[in-house]
């Protein structure tokens, strides 16, 4: 009876969900940081370099990915760094396309229902970042 005790639950449930959410913020951090790198590498490549702009959207997403992965590698999982850092780096891009299909699948369906597309890009990107941390957590960097 006593593992049930004040220091049992304090030690594995409120220290752990405590930690849970912490990460989870270290990540939201994180991902809006990648937010200003993409939208300042569009508007970069797009107006100074002349690019077109979904090519430049391309390159922007690509380069907000790995800056996002750098940053979650060195901070949000720097405890769970295991295996080689190109393979992580490789499963955090791939879970990031996938997201980025569940963004625009949840985008098009909800305009073709009626809602905003300003509201069902922001479903869609709650969602999507629901998925990417889960897969970060139990694929990228197995906590």
């Amino acid at each position: 009876m006593k593992k049930y005790g004040k220091s049992y639950i304090h030690g594995n449930f409120i220290g752990t969900t405590y930690k849970e959410y912490e990460i989870f913020l270290k990540f939201s951090i994180v991902g809006a940081s990648g937010i200003l790198v993409n939208m300042g590498c569009l508007y970069i490549l797009t107006e100074f370099f002349k690019i077109f702009y979904l090519f430049s959207s391309a390159i922007a997403i690509e380069l907000s990915i790995i800056s996002n992965f750098i940053l979650n590698d060195i901070w949000t999982f720097k405890n769970e760094r295991n295996g080689n850092f190109f393979v992580r780096m490789g499963k955090f891009n791939l879970s990031r396309i996938f997201a980025s299909v569940i963004n625009v699948f949840i985008l098009l369906t909800l305009t073709i229902i009626g809602t905003n597309y300003l509201l069902a890009n922001l479903i869609g990107i709650f969602v999507a970042t629901l998925f990417t941390y889960v897969t970060s957590v139990l694929w990228v960097w197995k906590r």
